[in-house]
């Protein structure tokens, strides 16, 4: 699925990577042009000083198709701890979404077996073959039930791998320990944004539900599966779903967050009560080396060239690397094709050159990994901070110099960011490469709400999303004031026109409302998702914010009742950056607006 964050550890100790941490894998084998060279290790570190970012690890592939020779490359440079520890091509790193690649192929994977008379676990009785086609529906009877009936009857494995499902992100919807059965409980309380197969729309939680289908027909854990038929077949010895006892093991790097000047370190966003939900949208943990090995096999149609063992049956690898859905119908520049999706891969031409991508991240990780198929051609980078510029420009650089491209076209991202890198201090102060929220309204700036804040505080609740419960500053619960005291030693200049609410979501643990009104004298505010940390983290103890994982304030307003009270909370555009779905002054909020949250009285 990047997010925000921070302040005071300056990494003075990154280093260039020497030719000692280049390493090939042959000397007698000679890539058409080495990838990691001294100008390129120059370029990585003025990158990595722009960006603020501790650590970076590239892996490249070269993999000859006549000969089935690889050769690899290896990048490393700066730090995977505050204490100064370097990263090399032996550390771990959270993957993120690129993780959505090896769910997808499991799936493949399984129909295979089905296919072959391996499976080990019938099929419903009205399910004859199982293949992309088939319906969720019939596979997942207990979870896909929705008021949509086409979404509901016709919806298959195909579509919601490929993010056309019609569900916009929902991903403020699971909490900390909620678990995969939890999350797809609650879909039928979700509302799409659009009709099935209408235009692409990512969702980390179709993901999830691949993961169900692998565990339901394998009888298996994902993660198990994954295991067993990738991981191990292919030597990925140190890749795994453990970011909790990599963590614990020092092989994981710690993750950092990147604001005014500075990095600052941030927790294992991935902990054990989040990994088995986390796991099929973005629950990898690896590093360069193992991460080589997968995209060796990629570039060899599937079939691992050093053992030649079929680790994806070729109609698996065509399906998953295949476009299915238009993620952009133009070219962004004249040297970009326009852009497609498969399953956990998006895919177009770059100057020529058929490229297949996808990037990830979690809160104070980011990778992109890409694979040029005619040109043997594969590169992964990996760093520990959300600055997606950084993975970004170094593989575009490397590319652009290996295939002897031309300079300017982004070559390895194409699209606009996923994820946006802030951070906020106990200044309160936001860099400038955070998403300006959208305007509500004849928008006028923050100002004293219509009522007393004590009118809006209280229990707010949606089936999809669960509750919150609003703070002002007078309500006198143990609670609200811990949670004041908290916002207070993180924001001491805030205005005191703010309510909050502690709401443990897995890409965020607090809600702040501010109040921004129109002419009309209408209850419109922001809501600001983010994570505090009053007294820091690791060894820096001031205290700072972590925004949430679009650093993005999102337009709501209050309802009343017929008599003056406060009734509900709207969302008109839910939690989505998109276009508006409803006017945030529409006179009807509580039917028209995406979300609306009912207040709770006693």
């Amino acid at each position: 699925m990047s997010f925000v964050l921070f302040a005071l550890i300056l990494f003075s100790g990154i280093v260039t990577a020497s030719p000692s941490q280049v390493s090939l894998t042959d000397d007698a084998i000679r890539p058409p042009k080495r990838a990691i060279t001294p100008e390129l290790s120059a370029y990585a570190q003025k990158v990595m000083d722009e960006y603020q970012t501790p650590g970076l690890s590239i892996g490249v592939v070269h993999f000859d198709k006549g000969t089935g020779k690889v050769e690899t490359e290896y990048g490393f440079w700066g730090n995977k701890t505050e204490d100064g520890a370097k990263a090399t091509n032996e550390t771990l790193f959270v993957i993120g979404s690129i993780s959505k690649a090896f769910t997808a192929s499991a799936v493949g994977i399984l129909m295979d077996d089905f296919a072959q008379g391996r499976n080990v676990t019938p099929l419903p009785l009205n399910v004859l073959r199982f293949t992309w086609d088939t319906k969720i529906r019939d596979l997942l009877p207990e979870y896909w039930n929705f008021t949509d009936r086409w979404i509901t009857e016709k919806a298959n494995v195909k579509d919601i791998l490929s993010h056309v499902s019609g569900f916009p992100r929902h991903d403020f919807s699971y909490g900390l320990s909620d678990t995969p059965a939890d999350l797809a409980s609650r879909l039928k309380f979700l509302p799409p944004a659009f009709e099935l197969r209408e235009r692409w729309m990512y969702n980390n939680q179709m993901f999830v539900l691949g993961g169900l289908i692998v565990e339901t027909y394998s009888k298996q854990s994902l993660t198990s599966f994954v295991t067993s038929r990738i991981f191990k077949p292919l030597g990925m010895n140190d890749t795994s779903y453990d970011a909790a006892v990599e963590e614990e093991s020092g092989c994981l790097s710690q993750s950092f967050a990147r604001g005014n000047g500075t990095a600052r370190r941030i927790p294992l966003w991935m902990g054990p009560s989040s990994e088995a939900l986390l796991a099929a949208a973005g629950g990898i943990v690896s590093n360069t080396i193992d991460m080589n090995k997968w995209l060796a096999m990629l570039l060899n149609n599937g079939v691992d060239p050093t053992s030649n063992v079929t680790i994806l049956p070729t109609s698996v690898y065509d399906t998953v690397t295949t476009a299915h859905a238009l993620v952009l119908g133009r070219a962004l520049m004249p040297s970009l094709s326009m852009l497609g999706y498969g399953l956990g891969w998006m895919r177009y031409s770059a100057q020529g050159h058929e490229v297949i991508v996808h990037g990830g991240g979690l809160p104070g990780f980011l990778s992109e990994i890409g694979y040029f198929p005619d040109d043997g051609l594969g590169v992964v980078s990996f760093i520990n901070q959300n600055a997606l510029e950084v993975n970004t420009l170094v593989l575009n650089r490397i590319v652009t110099d290996v295939l002897g491209l031309r300079e300017g076209a982004n070559i390895v991202a194409p699209t606009p960011p996923t994820f946006r890198s802030s951070a906020t201090t106990e200044q309160g102060n936001s860099p400038n490469f955070g998403q300006t929220p959208r305007p509500v309204g004849d928008h006028c700036g923050e100002q004293t709400p219509p009522l007393p804040l004590e009118a809006y505080a209280g229990t707010y609740s949606h089936p999809g999303y669960g509750s919150f419960t609003l703070c002002a500053p007078s309500t006198k619960t143990s609670t609200c004031k811990e949670l004041f005291s908290n916002y207070t030693t993180v924001f001491p200049s805030q205005p005191a026109e703010y309510l909050h609410a502690a709401w443990p979501r897995v890409w965020f643990s607090h809600l702040r409302v501010k109040f921004h009104y129109s002419s009309q004298n209408r209850h419109a505010v922001y809501l600001d998702p983010l994570t505090l940390f009053p007294n820091g983290y690791g060894k820096d103890t001031s205290p700072f914010a972590f925004p949430s994982v679009l650093d993005i304030q999102y337009p709501a307003a209050f309802v009343e009742d017929g008599d003056g009270r406060i009734k509900g909370l709207a969302l008109p555009n839910g939690f989505n950056d998109i276009e508006p779905i409803s006017p945030i002054l529409d006179d009807r909020l509580e039917e028209s607006s995406f979300l609306y949250f009912e207040k709770l009285f006693e």
